[in-house]
């Protein structure tokens, strides 16, 4: 088999599979590297529900996961029925789902697993740290639509785009977005060590000069920052929730050049006119840590039938961003 993701990856702890939007291929990209890894030991989970042979909300087709002997993997003990490989139990964890308490297992032959694991971020990183305590090599983790937030689960790892026919649009649409989260992943970490030193103490809200110097920052009087009583001088405001397009657009209507800075490319919640906008206004952003994006897989074929030129989704695709960009099913030699 031609390795096509294990290269990108590198040596990464974690690998997230993150898609743009439902049926983007996280899953048949993480099956490919899990072949690709072949002889490392690895642990796996998923935030949702995967390995199912279809999609029990909209009846799709969806793939299986095989594992070799020694995978370890987090899901719900509902899911056990599922597997097909001899497993034993190697611990509990105190995370509940629909679907029973999530436990830790082992395979010990090689067989098809389902996954329904953790649903929030700060399980996932507990849960990696067990798996590694159990001597997994790397772990990986089966994301979810739309939650970018899971590629910032854990520092040093690396996350993977999966993009597809299935998201709305076409070809210009998926592109569009494919390059403005993978933009958002490439916000630098600041230069000045002064600054850097100030944002690793910040809290909620924290305004600063561009060397780190603390700012007052008005308030309202719910405790709020007054965006409008911001100083006319070029400042950093650290954001450590959510930096949403309606804050951007207020930021810009200012006429002040500012610059935004969060804790990581997870915490941009923007969608791309807000972005450009805030950007034509003067705005910058910088992140506290930054993360990367190893690798996008473009999945020409949609579950609702709408498919895609293939060669003409790669090409368009690796036109518009720096990111490795792969085809993991047309590839597969």
């Amino acid at each position: 088999m031609t390795k096509l993701l294990a290269p990108l990856v590198g040596d990464a702890p974690t690998v997230t599979f993150i898609g743009l939007c439902k049926n983007a291929g996280k899953t048949t990209a993480m099956c490919r590297l899990i072949r690709e890894l072949e002889g490392e030991v690895l642990a796996m989970t998923s935030v949702g529900r995967d390995g199912e042979r279809t999609d029990v909300v909209t009846g799709t087709e969806k793939p299986e996961i095989w594992v070799p002997s020694g995978t370890l993997f987090a899901t719900a003990r509902g899911m056990l029925p599922l597997c097909d490989t001899t497993l034993v139990v190697e611990g509990l964890t105190d995370v509940m789902t629909p679907l029973g308490v999530v436990g830790i297992f082992r395979a010990l032959s090689d067989g098809y697993i389902q996954l329904a694991g953790p649903s929030a971020v700060g399980q996932l990183a507990p849960l990696s740290r067990r798996f590694r305590a159990m001597g997994a090599e790397r772990v990986l983790i089966d994301g979810a639509a739309g939650r970018k937030s899971l590629a910032g689960a854990e520092p040093g790892a690396c996350a993977i785009l999966c993009v597809g026919a299935s998201m709305d649009g076409g070809i210009p649409a998926i592109v569009g977005e494919t390059a403005h989260t993978c933009g958002l992943f490439a916000t630098r970490e600041p230069e000045e060590a002064g600054l850097r030193t100030a944002l690793a103490g910040a809290d909620r809200y924290a305004l600063f000069t561009l060397s780190g110097e603390a700012l007052e920052l008005p308030l309202q009087e719910g405790g709020t920052p007054n965006w409008q009583e911001l100083p006319r001088e070029k400042c950093v405001l650290w954001v450590g929730g959510g930096v949403t397009g309606p804050l951007l657009r207020t930021l810009a209507r200012r006429g002040a050049p500012i610059v935004v800075a969060a804790p990581d490319a997870t915490h941009f919640l923007m969608d791309r006119a807000a972005m450009e906008l805030f950007q034509r206004c003067g705005g910058e952003l910088l992140v506290r840590q930054s993360l990367t994006i190893s690798a996008v897989t473009a999945n020409p074929w949609s579950a609702y039938g709408k498919h895609l030129d293939g060669p003409a989704l790669l090409s368009a695709l690796r036109e518009a961003v720096e990111v490795p960009v792969v085809d993991v099913r047309a590839e597969d030699e």
